[in-house]
């Protein structure tokens, strides 16, 4: 995860969960606002806002 004067965003490695649904995946890439989610599973590819905040529909997870 990133911090800048912008706000927090995640970034290509972080380990995160879908908070809606609990899935988990890690990041494989990030494009301007959005990040490309490799779902532990299912191995698919998820896109979302790369922007960490409350209203986030994903979630940093820590070990």
């Amino acid at each position: 995860m990133e911090t800048t004067a912008d706000g927090t965003y995640f970034q290509e490695g972080d380990h995160v969960r879908i908070k809606r649904t609990g899935e988990q995946g890690i990041i494989n890439a990030t494009d301007g606002g959005v990040v490309y989610v490799l779902m532990d599973d299912t191995n698919e590819a998820k896109l979302f806002s790369a922007s960490v905040d409350e209203d986030a529909s994903i979630e940093l997870v820590t070990p």
